[in-house]
């Protein structure tokens, strides 16, 4: 069956189902199959023609341009419906960088079977377009849903742009389900409370940068919580203390992916206070080795035009138990005149001492030592600046101490909610 056969289905038996909730206006799964089957294709995107192949006879690209949820969403599922190739453009790209992407895709092409679309984050460069087939996630759902315990019950809360895989895969993954989906266009975290609260969400989607916002802002308990599924960016205990205050009830699980190879691994949250660092053991079907410290995986459900077994040059190991412990994206490594930092390492480090709300540490260029790294930081209520510093030079080697440290009000986010370590590169050498 098909994501939209699924659809299909869900209008025929259940159409007065809530789907979706965009800002309390409120979509059932009769109103999202229509609006799919009745969208105009052309009024807010671009279709882009690639040569023909013999496995596949699709060739239209419909480059999808909306800052709209809904619209992202119903026209992603429409142009399935009609046999394009769908791809949601990221929010930040501008008209000339579309144009670029398009003429890319028309002379590159597209590998055959492939169904649609999706962008890299972008957060190390320009984004750049990856391929799938729609089972590459289709057959995996019923898997992931499985794990993050997503059935015809469920209602989801995220927030973010259509166009991120983790958001998009999500989504679609709810609907498959049965469940519900609330959103919000809406960055203030008061606003997410809100809906949370009037719709009592029993599930959380986010990345820990937007969980630390919450928390910061949440002045209630939110007992009907009963699940938090975050990627694997820098966690700390006290995040998942202080989530555990507002949410009494719930369980947190840890997932580690890749747009190109969908979910890896997986852990609860008790697996990781037990083994911190650790982003779990396999999800069903997927197998991880290490090779000279980098992550290899075997799986069936990633992009087009790569192998059964890849790696995303991510670096980590597999401890006795068979938990991946990760250690960073090959390359995140500062060379401090010969001597090597870690960046993830020194993150979850300084994330750990008392007082720190966020952190992210950022390599630089250094006259003398080649690179060196400085550390801004988001401080909790009361923390001494000062008092951090003298706790890093008595903990830590010289070596390994910040060149700066720079206190900031709130961390810079990309539209997928990681930090912009860009933007915080570009302010430090603006001085």
């Amino acid at each position: 069956m098909t994501i939209i056969e699924r659809l299909q289905q869900y209008k025929e038996l259940d159409p007065h189902k809530v789907a979706l909730i965009v800002d309390d206006k409120k979509y059932t799964y009769d109103d999202l199959y229509d609006a799919v089957l009745s969208i105009d294709i052309n009024h807010i995107s671009r279709i882009v023609n690639v040569a023909k192949t013999k496995e596949s006879v699709k060739n239209q690209v419909l480059l999808i341009q909306s800052q709209s949820f809904l619209e992202q969403l119903v026209y992603w599922l429409g142009a399935l419906y009609r046999g394009y190739i769908p791809m949601v453009c990221h929010n930040e790209m501008d008209i000339d960088y579309i144009e670029k992407l398009s003429l890319v895709i028309a002379s590159e092409g597209v590998p055959p079977l492939s169904d649609f679309g999706v962008l890299t984050s972008g957060t190390t460069g320009r984004p750049k377009p990856l391929w799938r087939k729609e089972e590459s996630w289709r057959e995996f759902f019923d898997i992931q849903n499985n794990i993050f315990r997503i059935n015809e019950d469920t209602k989801v809360f995220l927030q973010g742009s259509f166009s991120f895989t983790g958001v998009s895969n999500m989504v679609i993954s709810v609907l498959w389900a049965g469940g519900t989906i609330v959103t919000t266009s809406s960055l203030r975290p008061t606003r997410w409370i809100k809906l949370l609260e009037r719709y009592k969400v029993d599930h959380i989607y986010a990345l820990p940068t937007k969980l630390r916002l919450l928390v910061r802002h949440c002045k209630c308990k939110l007992p009907f919580i009963n699940y938090i599924i975050a990627g694997s960016q820098v966690l700390d205990r006290h995040l998942m203390e202080q989530l555990q205050q507002i949410c009494p009830n719930m369980e947190f699980i840890l997932y580690y992916g890749a747009s190109e190879l969908n979910y890896i691994t997986y852990c609860t949250g008790k697996e990781w206070l037990d083994r911190e660092g650790t982003v779990g053991r396999p999800f069903p079907t997927v197998r991880i080795k290490e090779h000279d410290g980098v992550i290899y995986v075997t799986t069936k459900y990633h992009i087009e035009g790569v192998s059964d077994t890849y790696t995303v040059n991510d670096c980590g190991y597999i401890d006795s138990e068979g938990y991946l412990m990760f250690t960073g994206r090959e390359g995140e490594v500062i060379n401090k005149g010969g001597y090597k930092i870690s960046i993830s390492e020194m993150e979850q480090y300084l994330q750990s001492l008392h007082g720190i709300s966020e952190v992210a540490v950022v390599n630089i260029n250094d006259d003398i030592r080649g690179e060196d790294f400085v550390a801004y930081m988001v401080l909790e209520d009361n923390a001494e600046l000062s008092k951090i510093i003298e706790l890093i030079h008595h903990e830590r080697p010289s070596v390994e101490w910040p060149k700066a440290v720079l206190e900031i009000p709130m961390l810079p986010l990309t539209e997928c909610s990681k930090v912009d370590k860009r933007k915080l590169k570009e302010w430090y050498n603006k001085g």
